[in-house]
């Protein structure tokens, strides 16, 4: 990273060093007079570190003005797909916040990241080989995001809005507030929205004797208030404790009007259809405390971390749905309705300590963690076709799920001269399962053992090359809606079941990187077993689709990725991706096609140009394109995007606008295709990704507080969780 250091005035430093005993580690600093000293510095866009990748979203004008799922759909190798996040040619990822777990998955993560405004992430770590001080969690490796932190000796407040308009109108207000001085560090954060989106889900069923079309749109209302709020203090010059807490509540009505179903015969002549209509109301609040203390054993870098966390998300869920099956004349066959209702309590304890010694022959860590969730489902179900609601008992039920986890890790760190450096570690992970179905009276219970290994070896021959080869081992475990055994119904003909017996995934990584100054070349390799997924199970009899999660998939992956990150001209910066993966999957279920196999290919191009030379004025344009594929068992088609944006820096760069445009061209549209029992199915969704964004936003405060002299801070550990 290239630093300008401007000194405005500096007047008569004098730096006098003494020892004045001999356990003493540094000397006394006697400072005459040091008006001001101020560095500037731009941070590199993308950076490779030794483990991760870190992506600059303070730097990039596509992240800025949206919220936490924004900035991860220009993420260098991060894929977002109908709000699945994954890492390029990697499957199972887990999220963090602040090098803290996020205790969620599919839906109720992406409603979290929406919360989130980009504005308040510094950096976006992709960590495909996770070292072993992070849980074993996320086959595919961790994507950590790194929250803005108070500045040294400085309070801040930024207010801001946003206006979003895709098929409907989205709202967002927030504030942001910061102040570190002396001893004292606290951040504060609240954001506020109102608006809607549109999600289309389409589906064909290829029946022998018949086709089924499905089509399902829905209109998601959303309104959400998300709060952030931290405190860190030091009691001594070796003790800092503090606390953070997230909270995130939320209340969503889903409104699918229309929803359609069409049997045509073999002929393509239409036989019947199926007309419904539905509405549901769903209140996830989320909250998360984290308490943290730092001992420093010395001034070298030795140092114990505690830390206490508690998060708890409770969702209720209420769905109310009706409909008329038709014959192909229009006279009505058949009514039905009914009410669907689950409501999911998720509690999670931990406790964890890590060290650092950082000794004369290596750099050693080590810890442990312990963890209990707790998760309950109330499922309830009522028959409404007579218009009064009966309780459905066979389709009603009560589901407790318990896990518990005990870790110990262990890594080291030497750095043999200015060319080679070794990491090795180790993580092992027990855990305990208990799931217990109340109406069903009905107990399953799971314990393993497993170790998590970790490897990396650094060659640097000069300042221009670099070789590295990782390793990692890593556990993908289901999450809680994945093993509740119950029904959740959308109609007659298609219900979500849970699968209270499902076992962890288990995935083995290699990477092989080469950087040649602003080219990075990687060669990965991963082999995923016991890998789960969820079902469309057809049956040709009733017509009926079962969505179901098996243990099922062995899979195989092999591919190239090149990064190139560089400026073809002074006020120009591009990052470029390509990469081709080769991809065997093999089942172990009959419901599915006995294997699948073939490539992958993903490009993307990102571009940021500096329009003047103050940098109050930039331009960012996009694109990114996925060819035809294999994912799992299914095959997919192309998927592309193009996205573009402005900034503008006004008022001594305190006011900023920022306008983007996403997905211009409306063609983030995935087709899938696979075969259950035989019967082909293809799915072919869209989840709004088209929109435009204007967002405004105004900061102010002082950067300059008055400190005592002999008080210099520690923002290493106030900013621990940052890179």
């Amino acid at each position: 990273m290239k630093k300008i250091i401007s000194i405005l005035s500096i007047t008569f430093p004098i730096l006098i060093f003494s020892q004045e005993k001999k356990n003493d580690s540094v000397g006394k600093i006697l400072e005459k007079e040091i008006q001001e000293i101020e560095i500037k510095a731009r941070k590199k866009l993308v950076e490779r570190k030794i483990d991760r990748l870190v992506f600059s979203v303070e730097n990039s004008t596509a992240a800025s003005g949206g919220d936490a799922m924004d900035a991860l759909r220009v993420t260098p190798g991060v894929k977002v797909i109908n709000d699945k996040i994954s890492i390029i040619g990697k499957n199972g990822i887990s999220v963090m916040i602040d090098d803290r777990f996020m205790q969620l998955s599919g839906d109720d993560l992406a409603n979290l990241l929406k919360t989130i405004p980009s504005d308040q992430i510094k950096n976006i770590e992709v960590i495909t080989t996770p070292p072993a001080k992070y849980d074993a969690q996320g086959n595919g490796g961790l994507i950590n995001i790194i929250l803005k932190k108070a500045k040294k000796n400085s309070w801040n407040t930024t207010v801001r809005s946003s206006y979003r308009q895709s098929t409907y109108p989205t709202g967002n207000l927030g504030a942001d507030f910061s102040f570190q001085k002396n001893k004292v560090s606290i951040f504060s954060s609240i954001n506020t929205g109102n608006g809607a989106k549109k999600n289309i889900d389409n589906n064909s069923f290829y029946y022998p004797e018949e086709k089924w079309e499905n089509e399902s749109p829905r209109k998601v209302e959303n309104k959400f208030l998300s709060a952030r709020l931290g405190f860190d203090y030091e009691l001594t010059s070796k003790l800092s404790v503090g606390f953070q807490y997230l909270g995130s509540f939320s209340e969503m009505n889903i409104k699918e009007n229309n929803t359609a179903s069409y049997i045509y015969d073999t002929q393509d002549d239409l036989k019947s259809y199926i007309i419904s209509k539905a509405k549901s109301n769903e209140k996830p609040n989320l909250n998360q405390f984290n308490f943290h203390t730092i001992y420093k054993l010395d001034s070298l870098g030795k140092k114990i971390s505690f830390d206490v966390d508690y998060f708890s998300l409770r969702d209720k869920n209420t769905r109310n749905y009706d409909g008329n099956s038709w014959n192909n004349n229009n006279v009505p066959q058949s009514y039905f309705a009914a009410i669907n209702n689950n409501n999911q309590d998720i509690v999670n304890y931990s406790g964890k300590v890590d060290v650092e010694l950082p000794l004369e022959w290596a750099k050693l860590t080590f810890g442990g963690k312990i963890s209990q969730s707790k998760t309950n489902n109330n499922v309830v179900f009522y028959d409404n076709s007579s218009g009064l609601p009966v309780l459905d008992v066979n389709q009603t039920n009560e589901f407790d799920f318990t896990e518990n986890t005990q870790a110990l890790y262990f890594s080291a760190n030497r750095k043999f001269n200015e060319q080679w450096e070794a990491n090795v570690g180790l993580r092992a992970e027990n855990t305990q399962t208990k799931g217990y179905s109340k109406d069903l009276d009905q107990e399953n219970n799971n314990t393993y053992f497993q170790f998590f290994p970790t490897a990396y070896l650094a060659y640097i021959p000069n300042d221009k090359h670099s070789f590295n080869i990782t390793y990692s081992r890593r556990i993908n475990r289901p999450n809680y809606r994945q093993q509740n055994p119950f029904r959740i119904y959308d109609n007659p003909y298609s219900y979500a079941e849970g699968n209270p017996f499902l076992k962890p995934s288990y995935t083995s990584n290699f990477e092989c990187i080469y950087t040649f100054d602003n080219l990075e070349s990687k060669i990965y390799y991963s082999y995923e077993k016991n890998g789960f997924e969820q079902l469309g199970i057809l049956d040709n009899n009733t017509k009926i689709t079962r969505y179901f999660v098996l243990n099922f998939l062995k899979t195989y992956n092999i591919g190239l990725t090149e990064n190139i990150s560089f400026n073809p001209v002074k006020f120009w910066t591009t990052t470029n991706t390509f990469d081709i993966n080769y991809t065997k999957s093999t089942s172990d279920t009959s419901v599915t096609l006995g294997s699948m196999n073939g490539w992958n290919i993903y490009l993307s191009t990102d571009n940021e140009f500096s329009l003047n030379s103050q940098k109050t004025l930039s331009f960012n344009v996009g694109y990114w394109i996925s060819f035809p594929g294999v994912s799992g068992v299914d095959k997919i088609s192309t998927n592309q995007s193009l996205y573009g944006g402005l900034k503008f820096l006004m008022l001594d760069k305190k006011l900023q606008l920022s306008i983007i445009a996403n997905d211009i061209l409306k063609t983030q549209k995935p087709i899938y295709t696979s075969y259950s029992n035989g019967i082909k199915s293809t799915y072919h969704n869209y989840y709004d990704t088209q929109f435009f964004t204007m967002s405004l936003s105004y900061k102010f405060g002082n950067q300059k507080l008055k400190v005592s002299k002999h008080n210099f801070g520690n923002q290493e550990e106030k900013n621990r969780t940052g890179k």
